[in-house]
């Protein structure tokens, strides 16, 4: 049986659109900083990954993508795509990164104790079994409404989103940034240390 060790190494994968709209289920904003402490618990944080789409109306999603990036995150994007129908008007269709995610898994696993998938997408079934296979050990972190059984029962661990809700919300809401204001201790680099979660 698996036993948690200090000299883990751990990589996060977090699925931000399923991520969020999870957090947004639960009424709460999520501090993907405070979220990745938390998963790992103790273990040794090799590196996070987050993966989003975005689009030209995504602009205070992008100055979150620069938060996760100067704090170590490692921001995986695809601009959401938009295309003519005939006889109809412009549609958007939003991209689906679930590829990336499985190829970045895939190369991290040799140099990896314990992978972790924040999603409840039952697509990523298959990712999980594969890393099993190759005698890692495989957490995922989710919604329960939102996450698919058969994820679940093939992870060796499953988080519920739910009940870790209090160790990773939001403590108040984003301030607004002005560019008159010095900087101050409780800022990185212009972004305030409290903006860590987003809304799009």
């Amino acid at each position: 049986m698996y036993e948690p060790n200090a000299l883990d190494r751990v990589a996060i994968f977090i699925d931000g659109e399923n991520i969020h709209y999870s957090a947004k289920h639960l009424n709460m904003r999520l501090d993907y900083l405070k979220l990745c402490r938390k998963l790992t618990a103790g273990r040794r944080l090799v590196r996070s990954y987050f993966y989003t789409a975005i689009s030209n109306q995504s602009e205070g999603k992008i100055d979150f993508i620069n938060f996760l990036k100067l704090n170590g995150f490692t921001v995986v994007t695809k601009e959401v795509r938009s295309f003519n129908e005939t006889d109809s008007v412009n549609r958007s269709v939003r991209s689906s990164l679930d590829m990336e995610l499985v190829l970045d898994v895939m190369d991290m696993v040799p140099h990896l104790d314990t992978v972790i998938i924040c999603s409840g997408d039952g697509d990523f079934r298959p990712l999980v079994e594969s890393v099993a296979r190759r005698g890692r050990h495989v957490e995922v972190c989710a919604l329960r409404e939102m996450t698919s059984t058969d994820l679940i029962a093939t992870a060796d661990a499953y988080t519920d989103l739910a009940t870790i809700k209090d160790d990773v919300a939001l403590q108040q809401a984003p301030r607004e940034i002005k560019n008159e204001l010095p900087v101050s201790d409780d800022e990185i680099g212009g972004f305030r240390v409290q903006d860590t979660s987003f809304d799009f």
